[in-house]
């Protein structure tokens, strides 16, 4: 995922409109406004909890899924003469071209009526309904992972940004003295820190630094064999999850043997697809989990 989500285009200049922002407010570094908006409200904590709505049922959140993060809050006025689905659509577009995935999405009467969720405009207006649209995405960095709960409505729209430290997520980078213990220790170990958009094989520029770790641990020890498994959730059909994760194996196989040079002969590729779980395929923290490569000592 690139580092900065340019949403709209063009930044904040010296305009009128900037110059109205709420004190000490600026747009979050992964996501600008849409033009002419301007900030109201804003806040930002280093590290918190934040209940984020996975589904909302009669005027209140049917699920709720409490992640840990930097929590940054910030909440726009709507430019004159733009309708909600306008900047809704906006923003959705540009964070599924940036490879976030949707968690849910809800509009108008779907999302409840009068309900006002974690300082989230309130899904409706108090006195009458009003269009509304809420959305939750998820995506991965190179630092972690990031979670963005959106609320636009015709007047204002609200940006939740949390950003789980890579440490808490186990998505961190492990160097390759980490990945030796973890062989070592148990004759295997996961490896997170390796990307890929949903259901394609390609590796992404992001699983650069941890094929890297992988080629320094066989180059470090030069008899070690390994078995590269791929892992997926169990969304979607069985024989598919089976196939993709084979064909990532086969990717990250093809990095190690292409790029960095490691004799074929020390490495096998295989994929089990969903048949074994870490975690729970119930939540998305469990199938996140789940979505690994796994180097196993032969």
């Amino acid at each position: 995922m690139r580092s900065r989500l340019l949403v709209f285009f063009a930044l904040c200049t010296a305009s009128a409109w900037c110059q109205r922002d709420a004190r000490g407010s600026s747009d979050h570094p992964l996501l600008t406004r849409y033009p002419g908006s301007i900030i109201q409200a804003y806040s930002q904590v280093d590290f918190d909890q934040y209940p984020l709505a996975t589904k909302v049922e009669k005027n209140k959140p049917a699920g709720v899924q409490n992640i840990d993060g930097k929590i940054t809050k910030i909440r726009y006025v709507n430019p004159k003469g733009r309708s909600a689905y306008e900047i809704y659509s906006n923003y959705a577009s540009a964070l599924s071209k940036a490879g976030y995935q949707t968690l849910f999405q809800c509009e108008a009467a779907a999302c409840g009526s009068g309900m006002f969720w974690n300082g989230l405009n309130g899904l409706t207006a108090t006195g009458g309904p009003r269009e509304i649209r809420y959305l939750t995405v998820r995506g991965k960095t190179s630092t972690g992972v990031v979670t963005l709960a959106l609320a636009v409505n015709t007047t204002g729209s609200t940006v939740h940004i949390i950003e789980s430290k890579a440490m808490d997520s186990g998505l961190v980078t492990a160097t390759a003295a980490q990945l030796a213990e973890g062989i070592d220790r148990d004759g295997h170990i996961s490896v997170y820190a390796i990307y890929f958009d949903t259901g394609k094989a390609q590796l992404k520029p992001e699983s650069n630094a941890a094929l890297e770790q992988i080629a320094k641990l066989l180059n470090d020890r030069k008899a070690l064999q390994i078995h590269v498994v791929g892992h997926t959730d169990s969304t979607g059909s069985f024989a598919a999850n089976m196939k993709l994760s084979a064909d990532r194996a086969a990717s990250v196989v093809a990095a190690l043997t292409g790029t960095h040079k490691i004799a074929a002969s020390r490495l096998e590729a295989h994929g089990v697809g969903p048949l074994a779980p870490v975690a729970s395929n119930q939540t998305e923290d469990g199938r996140a989990k789940n979505r690994r490569v796994d180097l196993v000592a032969k």
